[in-house]
């Protein structure tokens, strides 16, 4: 069973995540891209589930995903900007918290190791603050039970 997520603060605008999973690049890079996957990893915690994903995943596409729980609701668009099947995905991003956030940054790398993947999410935010509040949502608690839900996704 990998190891839990990992993150280190950069300057003062960048947040970077890294977590392994014991699953090759393009099954990884499958369970973010598409809707049906991706619904699946991201629900079933104590708190959220995913009650809409749209996901257009080429470059210059859109996605849309709505995260619920019993009282609170929020949601997260973007455009992809770059797609490098199965290595890379650059996006920009907005989350409804239920304000729109800045536009961030989302540079996800998934690196073949051996068997598995090694993936690291950067995340470039406009300004201290914004990262500050961002950290202080609980969003690196909520990653890691969905990424504990991409370990046991059968994804073959």
């Amino acid at each position: 069973m990998p190891k839990p997520l990992t993150f280190e603060l950069i300057g003062d605008t960048q947040l970077v995540v890294t977590r392994d999973f014991d699953a090759p690049p393009a099954l990884v890079w499958r369970a973010h891209m598409e809707p049906d996957l991706l619904m699946k990893w991201q629900s079933g915690n104590d708190a959220f589930n995913v009650v809409e994903c749209e996901i257009d995943a080429t470059e210059g596409g859109t996605y849309r995903i709505v995260h619920s729980s019993a009282d609170y609701t929020f949601t997260i668009t973007g455009t992809f900007l770059e797609l490098e099947e199965p290595n890379r995905i650059l996006q920009e991003e907005v989350m409804y918290l239920p304000d729109p956030t800045p536009p961030n940054l989302v540079e996800t790398l998934f690196k073949a190791k051996g068997q598995a993947t090694h993936m690291v999410v950067t995340m470039t935010l406009p300004d201290a603050q914004t990262r500050r509040e961002m950290m202080e949502t609980g969003m690196l608690d909520g990653m890691e039970i969905s990424y504990k839900n991409l370990d046991a996704l059968e994804l073959a």
